[in-house]
């Protein structure tokens, strides 16, 4: 892989995961008046910094790399749906507030957060297998 390649790789690894986490954490916090959803963001995001650059150093394929990020962005989403289930009458109410015309039940549900996290376990799962299916096939 050239350097560009592995700079493009790596940059769009960081906004893919570092982008939606951070954005998803704030907004949640400043729906719900809670701390709890930016401490969740910034430690997700910490890990997906350190996870990434394991992988790059270690010289991870590109399919264990997508399967580990996934599934280490579903572990995150998981740990986003016990914060909304706490705190769903709050992030409720402040949705409602902040935000009434995007407004959806199912936006502040935490099974939403919680199929999301069954999905990216799935693909995270299935990246992997098929990353180390590849790999028998080449050695």
């Amino acid at each position: 892989m050239t350097r560009s390649m592995s700079l493009r790789s790596w940059y769009t690894g960081l906004l893919a995961g570092l982008l939606p986490v951070l954005l998803l954490g704030f907004l949640y916090s400043a729906l719900a008046d809670r701390l709890a959803f930016v401490g969740w963001a910034l430690a997700l995001a910490t890990a997906w910094v350190l996870l990434l650059r394991h992988a790059f150093t270690a010289g991870w394929s590109p399919a264990r790399r997508t399967g580990a990020m996934a599934l280490l962005g579903a572990l995150g989403l998981g740990g986003f749906a016990a914060l909304e289930a706490e705190h769903q009458e709050i992030l409720d109410l402040g949705f409602r507030a902040v935000l009434p015309a995007v407004y959806h039940p199912i936006a502040t549900r935490p099974e939403t957060a919680a199929v999301g996290a069954a999905a990216l376990a799935l693909f995270g799962s299935a990246a992997l297998l098929i990353g180390r299916r590849s790999r028998r096939r080449t050695s």
